[in-house]
Order: structure tokens, then sequence, then C-alpha cells
């Protein structure tokens, strides 16, 4: 789920996975042969990883369950839930956020009202809100199915997103206030988006007659007999002191109090073994213990494709994708704090799910990527080999014509959040062996991620993660997204370079202007002995330190965005002001530039004094245009 992807983890939710998987297991080992899948078996394999990651990279905490339809198999925690007070993290008496994956249950809970006749995929939201939502010219109307498989369109949202205060907004007003813009609205394109579910959610509180949280517990969470998971924010007095807290590192202190989230897309509280009843009952088609939460027709209507692409599908909610050569079905999630993974296997009657508390000890950007990946070692450990082609593909011939800088497709572009999309950005590069790597385009240094080259156009990464190459739409796709080709105007690596110039030009210039002016002033010698002209070194000074608090307060909004929280009301006035010196400053270029040409035609000053206000007239003239194109000049505070 995110703004500040790139932050937290230097894009809560669907994203390019960019690290080496961490079982250790490469793509060119030989298997072994397949093992039983009994607790001690699983034991051998899992706790390797997780102890390392616990005992050795100061993970805080974590959980791995395993099911099979008719039973648990394999439930433990690692670590601690609370590191002050050394309580065990446990499988089943502590709570984690498992994320986005709580999309699973909205979905789940709209099926429910469409099986019942209340709800219509394909019909226009419009009939089931009380406010409206455009159809911009040439678009289409948002319907359930289209906010199911991420085709509304909207751009990404993060205000309020993550509540600092203790109780969340309510629903419907929240929606109301922050509709963001349809960037895509003829439903073509797959844009992850937080609001779309929540709007779903709304919906299921309107038409059920029940607030959300009710109604998942009423109609999936008590008939599953999940005891101990809720959506309810904040917790109920009976769950809260099974809460794990939330961290980064075990070495590190508390990160926050307990997480409020945007309710249908991510604010799902659960133990490990009340998600092990959940994995069964979709591994079951929809009942468990003789209780039937979803009609199965309903189910496999959502686990279908809907979206199918050579890297994988997205159905009504779940993700389709390959895991080592297996059909996976499911979801990932995250918050500011836990990292969790969702797969069943239903052609090997298999469910997982795991947890992670924190992200451990980092060292370096490739730690973020090298977390303890027990899927991807269970599946390797346990089920069959599914053999891959002896005969390596051969590029295609226009594979070479993939390579350059992409852009997410979750994105925004009529808010400052465009910033942190520049900073997303990709550099795809093919090597001689005919792989893609995937590099930051802010910093393509190095071997970056490699994707092996596993079909015509289709790419394989890391903890099994695919991406297809479609040439007529220019974008790496995979399931509910895509890397769109950037513009050359938007190439993060040409305006990292001219931003850095400027902001040095800016900053060394004013912080040159008071030692030249003591010496000035202790020669008794002026700048100039003509008024106006003074009157617009001083005007320029000023301007340029427009400019100066405008950078200086992008930095600060950037390191200060690891913590979404952020992003509320109270941000509004800072924002307000930093809009209105970030227009003091597009406005303050054109005199910029006409005082350059002015020291050249007048003469004023030397050769190194005309040559150093062009520059300043350079600097001012990108930054304003960055402020602008950036949307760091705003005019909304719906972000």
């Amino acid at each position: 789920m995110g703004f500040v992807r790139a932050v937290r983890l230097l894009c809560l939710g669907v994203a390019v996975v960019v690290g080496a998987p961490a079982s250790g297991a490469g793509a060119d080992e030989i298997d072994p042969p397949p093992q039983t899948l009994t607790a001690e078996h699983l034991a051998r394999v899992i706790d390797p990883l997780m102890n390392d990651w616990v005992e050795q990279r100061k993970g805080p905490g974590a959980l791995v369950v395993v099911v099979r339809h008719d039973g648990l198999v394999f439930a433990k925690g690692y670590g601690s839930q609370d590191i002050a007070a050394n309580k065990p993290f446990t499988a089943d008496q502590t709570l984690v956020r498992p994320g986005s994956i709580s999309k699973l249950f909205t979905g789940i809970a709209v099926m429910q009202l469409v099986d019942a006749g209340k709800l219509e995929l394909d019909r226009d939201v419009n009939d089931y809100l009380d406010f409206s939502i455009p159809t911009p010219a040439g678009g289409v109307p948002v319907t359930l199915r289209r906010l199911m498989t991420h085709r509304a369109g909207f751009e990404e949202h993060v205000k309020g997103l993550f509540a600092r205060n203790p109780e969340p907004a309510p629903l419907g007003a929240w929606l109301k206030e922050n509709l963001p813009l349809r960037l895509f609205p003829k439903g073509d394109i797959a844009a992850y988006s937080n609001y779309g579910f929540a709007l779903v959610g709304y919906i299921v509180e309107r038409v059920s007659g029940e607030p959300f949280a009710s109604y998942v517990k009423a109609h999936i969470l008590d008939p599953l007999g999940m005891s101990h998971s809720t959506f309810q924010q904040p917790l109920p007095a009976d769950l809260a002191p099974l809460m794990a807290k939330a961290y980064i590192a075990s070495d590190k202190p508390e990160r926050a109090a307990f997480e409020i989230v945007l309710a249908p897309a991510g604010a799902l509280s659960a133990t490990g073994t009340d998600m092990a009843r959940f994995l069964r009952a979709l591994l079951n088609g929809g009942e468990l213990d003789g209780v039937r939460i979803l009609a199965k027709s309903r189910l496999d209507e959502m686990m279908a494709p809907q979206d199918a692409t050579p890297a994988g599908f997205l159905g009504l909610v779940f993700f389709g994708k390959k895991i080592r050569g297996h059909d996976a079905l499911g979801h990932d999630g995250a918050t500011q704090s836990f990292f969790s993974e969702l797969e069943i296997f239903p052609g090997q009657d298999l469910g997982i799910f795991v947890c992670r508390d924190g992200i451990g000890e980092i060292k370096s950007i490739g730690d973020l990527s090298r977390q303890p990946d027990p899927v991807n070692a269970i599946v390797r450990r346990f089920l069959p080999e599914v053999p891959e082609p002896t005969a390596r593909p051969h590029p295609g011939a226009d594979e070479s014509s993939i390579a350059g800088v992409y852009r997410s497709g979750r994105r925004a572009e009529s808010t400052f959040l465009r910033f942190n999309d520049l900073l997303n950005e990709r550099l795809v590069r093919i090597d001689a062996a005919g792989d893609m790597r995937l590099h930051p385009a802010i910093w393509p240094f190095g071997q970056g991620t490699r994707f092996r080259h596993i079909d015509h156009d289709l790419y394989e990464g890391p903890r099994s993660s695919r991406l297809v190459y479609v040439d007529d739409e220019s974008a790496m796709v995979q399931p509910g997204g895509r890397l769109q080709r950037a513009p050359w105007w938007l190439d993060v690596r040409w305006i990292a370079l001219a931003f850095v110039a400027s902001a040095i030009v800016i900053l060394t210039t004013l912080l040159g202007w008071p030692p030249a002016a003591l010496y000035r002033r202790w020669r008794k010698r002026r700048w100039s002995e003509d008024r106006t002209e003074r009157r617009q070194y001083l005007a320029m000074r000023l301007l340029l330190l427009a400019d100066a608090i405008v950078i200086t307060a992008m930095v600060v909004l950037l390191v200060m965005s690891g913590n979404l929280t952020i992003f509320n009301a109270e941000l509004d006035p800072w924002l307000l002001a930093l809009y209105a010196l970030a227009w003091l400053g597009v406005l303050g270029a054109a005199p910029m530039l006409w005082i350059a040409i002015q020291s050249w035609r007048g003469h004023v000053g030397g050769r190194w004094s005309r040559i150093h206000h062009s520059l300043i007239a350079a600097s001012g003239v990108f930054l304003a245009w960055f402020f602008v194109v950036l949307r760091i000049a705003g005019t909304t505070l719906n972000y």
C-alpha cells in the first residue's frame, strides 16, 4: 500500500519484485525428490530460513502456516511479538496485519451479495453510492468488476490511507472527500488501487446495511471460526493484548502504535491459525467444517482469469501465477510494518501464509530484497519438480528495443506524488545472454536484478515474479500492473542530474551571499552604483531563497514519508506554504532570465559574474519546469 515505497523499502499491494531469492535456491540447482509434507519435514526447511533472519539479520518476528484442505500441517512463530517483554511470536496467540490480503475478504463479501442478487458485477457503481463518480469523456463507468480487477483507472492516492487518529474516519465521508482522478478511464489499464477497494467495501456497507467490519465478522470470520480475527479498528479489548508490536528491526525501538488502515483495503488483524482456517476454506471451495461462506461456483469465478497475460493473471481479487512451475493463486500484503504472502496451490492441495513483522537489519539496498522466502522453499522441497525446457529460448529479433526507462502504471499525475513516481522509475537492459536486468533508473549501476528469459518477451525474476513485454503497448506487463515506457522528458536520469546541478548553483550562491556582502562592505564597495540593479540583485537572491526552501522542504517530506500517517489534514497548511513558495519560484524564473540577459547587455560585473547570473537563470528556469511538471507547485490538497 504506498506514496513512498521507494523510501520505505529503498513503491501496499502489487509491485515488481527487485531482489534475489532468500531461499538460496538458484534457478540452475537440481531439486531433490519431494518430501512428504509433515510438520517435522517442514520445520527442517523453514526453521533455518526464519531463524537466520531472526538471529543473524535482526528480524523482529514472523510466522509461517501450511495447510492441506483437511487440516493444519504446520504453524509456527519466530522471534518476539514484544521485544521489551520478551514475549515470543506464536502462530495461535499473536495477531499480525496481513495488509492487502484483506482484499480477499472484501471480494468474498461482494460475491456473497452478488449470489444473493443484491449486487451486479457489471453495473455502474453510482447506482449503489450516495455520491457520484464521474465518467470522463471517452471513458467507461466504474463497475465492481473493474474495481476488483484494478481497472477503474484511479490514480495513486495516499492521504488518509494510514490514519493518525486512533479512530478511523467514516468510510463514506473519506471516499467522498478523497475521490482521485481517473487516470485510465477507458478501463483498459490495470493500476492497483487501495481507494478502489475501499469503494468496494463501502458498497458492501450500503447494500448490506451493516458496517463493513461487522458484515465481514458476521458473514465470513465467525462462520469460519476465526475467533482471533477482526477488521475492527482499534482492536477490541479481548484481542488488543495479542497484537504484535510494530518494528523495523529487533535492535530498533517500536515503530508505532496500532496502525489504522483504510479498512476494506487492508485492515484485517488475525492470528496464523485463523489464517489457516481461511486457507482451508479456499481449498475446500468456500466451505469449512460443514459451513459454507460462498458458493463454489462464485469462488471459482473469483479465481478464474479476468486479465490473463503470459506473466500470470488477475481474477476477481485473486492473483494467479506460476511458482517454480506450479499454478498458484493468492495475494500479497503490506502495511508500514507487516509484510505478508498468501498462496494456495489447488492442484497440489497446499496453502501457505507467511507474515513478517519488520524487515530486519539493512546494510545495503540488496538486503531489502533478500528477505526470507518460505513459499519458494516449500514448493521447491515438497512439490514435484516441473521440468524447464532443455533448450534456451532464442531472444526475439526485436528484444533490443525493450531496453529503456519505464514508470509504473500505479502512479499519480495530478498531485505532488508524481515526484515519488519519478524516483521509482526503472531502467531495463538486455544483457548478452538475452536476460533482462532491472535497475532503479535514478542509480542504474551494478548488475541490477536479473530476470531470466524464459520465452519470447517473457522474463522470470526473484520469487517467481514474471514480466512480459507487450510491444504494441511499449510496456512490461504483470498481473494487476505494468511498467510503461517513460517519455524522454520524464526520464529521471537527466532530470536528477539537472536537479542536483541547479540545487548546487542555488545553494552555493546563497551561502556565498553573506561573505560576499561582508567583503564588499569591508572594501566599501557596492555591487553596483545603479539602484535598480541593486534591487534586481536583491530580488534574485530572495527568489533563490524561495527555491532553496522548496528544495529543503521536498527533502524533509521525502525523509518523513517513511511514516505514511503524516499524509493527513494536519499536513495541509504546510503543503499550502510549499505550494506558495514553489509558485513564487515558478513566477521568479522569468525575472531571473531577464536579469541574466541584462547582465550581458549592460556588461555589469566581470565575465565570471555574467556567467554566474546565466547559471542562476538556467537553474531557476529548470526548477520552475520541475515544480510545475511534478506538481510541487500544486493546487490540490487531495492526493
